[in-house]
């Protein structure tokens, strides 16, 4: 099976550098907190020019941080209906989301965002970007960046919109570690300070000297997580390269076939992250796709509108739950492996077995 996650190849490659930075984590016993948190941190500001970043437990502990920074308990907050359940779930368990269709290219259709909405969540999936400045809100937006690390829009590397920007660094994102690590970035002092608090039980930096200044969760970074990130981080414009020259030459092996990949806009240089596309019988190409051993995934298929909502009519939503699906990509992949990717699909729509 050609797997989306390459963990093992990802470790060889690097293996005397994360072998070094694991082993002073265990030597120092270095738990939370610490340097690395402090490195990534550093690395994560230099990516996205940002004045702060924080880092957290998740991405989940990032969007979880951004509804308590920002007061959105309660509150109305634009989410796209097509969307992973973990950029939802906060939201509705927290906020009013008011769940909003997407386009055909599967991003929050900012066109069809509601009036009266407190803040908007904008999910930048496949590595590509929203059309930034389309949006015309006067709330506050959180922009989810987690697939579209690396990409940029105006020339600029994404996590730069917004009040706050998330991340999540789990082990397929397109600089990934062994569990699941996160960071919020904002250029607000204020709200940086508000993200430690709520990361750190209420106190900033979790010091027990201070007073409670707010609710929180534990929600800060681990050093086993970062040490592991930080490796990576080292070579995320490597590893965006080869991912688009390799995502370039399959989309246009496979240009005169019955399928539509997905797409960026014009303002949007991608970082492919999956690639994520379209076509009709969705569900028999990709049991086709994994019986020739291709890791291909459903996209995603909760329509929550219908879910948690009120059940308004989404119809692009509809519309790719039925037909969205990806295939794998990962820097780490060989030129056989991508020839066979390639090859299975042309096969599946020639319909040679």
């Amino acid at each position: 099976m050609i797997f989306q996650k390459q963990h093992k190849r990802q470790y060889q490659l690097h293996k005397a550098e994360y072998d070094t930075v694991l082993q002073d984590v265990m030597d120092n016993g270095l738990d939370a907190c610490g340097k690395y948190t402090e490195l990534c941190q550093e690395q994560m500001k230099e990516v996205t020019g940002r004045r702060h970043v924080i880092m957290t437990m998740s991405g989940t502990a990032a969007i979880t941080a951004a509804i308590y920074a920002l007061d959105l308990f309660d509150k109305k907050v634009a989410v796209g209906s097509y969307n992973y359940v973990a950029c939802v779930n906060q939201y509705q368990a927290f906020s009013k989301p008011i769940y909003v269709d997407c386009d055909e290219d599967t991003l929050l259709d900012i066109k069809q965002i509601p009036q009266g909405c407190d803040a908007v969540n904008l999910v930048n999936y496949w590595g590509n970007v929203s059309d930034y400045d389309a949006l015309k809100h006067e709330g506050k937006v959180i922009t989810d960046c987690s697939q579209s690390f690396g990409a940029k829009y105006n020339g600029r590397n994404d996590g730069y919109f917004g009040d706050i920007s998330t991340f999540s660094f789990g082990g397929q994102k397109p600089v990934g570690t062994r569990g699941f690590t996160g960071a919020c970035a904002t250029d607000d002092d204020h709200l940086a300070h508000k993200i430690d608090c709520a990361i750190n039980h209420g106190k900033s930096g979790e010091d027990r000297e201070l007073p409670i200044e707010m609710l929180g969760f534990r929600g800060a970074a681990q050093e086993l997580q970062c040490a592991i990130l930080s490796v990576g981080m080292k070579y995320w414009k490597e590893w965006k390269q080869d991912r688009t020259d390799i995502a370039r030459h399959v989309m246009a092996e496979l240009s005169g076939y019955p399928l539509r990949f997905f797409k960026p806009n014009a303002k949007c240089e991608p970082s492919y992250f999956k690639l994520g596309l379209e076509t009709d019988n969705r569900d028999h190409f990709l049991k086709a796709m994994q019986r020739r051993g291709i890791d291909a995934q459903i996209g995603f298929f909760d329509n929550f509108s219908n879910m948690w909502g009120d059940g308004t009519s989404v119809p692009m939503t509809q519309r790719l739950n039925k037909t969205s699906v990806s295939l794998p990509l990962s820097p780490f992949f060989t030129k056989q492996e991508v020839s066979t990717i390639i090859s299975s699909v042309k096969q599946y729509f020639d319909k040679v077995d």
